[in-house]
């Protein structure tokens, strides 16, 4: 290893050590995706028509499954088959008086795209049979492409409480933010378990091209396989390059990350931007949501 290249990667890891983030390491520019972008939409306003017949049979034909939804507090609602899925539209009449929805498609705000996969968030409204609108927030969605189709994946809500101010929501984004630098402070270690209990479950992973694993528990981890990180890629460390709270509530924070992971001799070969979200379950903050996007940099196996 050259002095250089050590340097380098200890300044690194002193970063992921101390909580700070980002200062010394490479960025690269992110590349989104137009035509990924265009599509998302389309298929969130055919989601909004289909949600609008009030038929489930007519939505879960807007989504794709397993489908996932994230209320925050721990909790995450899985719907492995489309008939395992309600919206609840008999509820909504009679508990809200509900007769139809919208999307504010001005505030259609991509946070990430790539071919496969769009992260974005939209502003929705609930209307009553009067047609005043009795209900507006924010949703956020992942919205992915299979068997070359567009639908919905996962959602969950994007609007911060109204009363919170900005100390609690500091608060809040230091937690969910510590969360997180344990969870590499653990992964640098070579430590499984404790990479596992910076989770909570169920616990979803999902890939850059939108493949999906749960982890309902913490006996089925999901655990990192160092031995094979380290034969097979040359792994020796990981680093984060960038870590912005972008959603943040009482109960669930969007971390949008970027990560890297480093050879010994100090040369980065692979680095990922990603959505993590982080849940409050009781008094722990554990990640519960981990979306990857595809790499922006990626030698592995050269």
């Amino acid at each position: 290893m050259s002095r250089s290249g050590a340097a380098g990667i200890l300044a690194a890891f002193a970063l992921v050590a101390h909580g700070s983030i980002g200062d010394a390491q490479v960025r690269d520019a992110e590349v989104g995706d137009a035509a990924a972008e265009t599509a998302a939409r389309e298929a969130l306003d055919t989601f909004i028509t289909q949600w609008n017949t009030a038929e489930d049979a007519n939505l879960r034909r807007a989504m794709h499954f397993p489908f996932v939804t994230v209320p925050g507090g721990g909790a995450l609602v899985i719907d492995n088959e489309p008939d395992d899925f309600s919206a609840g539209f008999d509820q909504m009449r009679a508990s809200q008086g509900w007769n139809r929805s919208s999307f504010d498609f001005d505030s259609y705000r991509v946070v990430r795209s790539s071919p496969d996969k769009v992260h974005a968030e939209i502003g929705f409204s609930r209307y009553g049979a009067d047609g005043a609108a009795y209900m507006q927030s924010r949703v956020f969605y992942i919205v992915t492409k299979q068997d070359g189709r567009w639908g919905v994946k996962l959602r969950t809500s994007a609007a911060s409480p109204a009363d919170l101010e900005p100390d609690e929501r500091a608060e809040i984004v230091s937690a969910a933010r510590q969360t997180v630098l344990d969870f590499f402070t653990a992964f640098n270690a070579g430590d499984t378990e404790g990479t596992v209990r910076t989770l909570n479950h169920p616990h979803l992973f999902m890939t850059a091209t939108g493949g999906f694993s749960v982890a309902e528990s913490a006996g089925d981890g999901p655990r990192p396989n160092f031995v094979q990180m380290r034969q097979g890629e040359n792994w020796h460390m990981s680093t984060i390059d960038d870590l912005e709270a972008s959603i943040v509530t009482r109960d669930k924070v969007h971390g949008e990350l970027t990560f890297t992971r480093w050879h010994p001799d100090g040369t980065r070969y692979w680095t990922v931007p990603a959505l993590w979200i982080v849940t409050r379950a009781g008094d722990h903050w554990g990640i519960q949501v981990r979306s990857l996007m595809p790499a922006t940099f990626d030698v592995r196996g050269n």
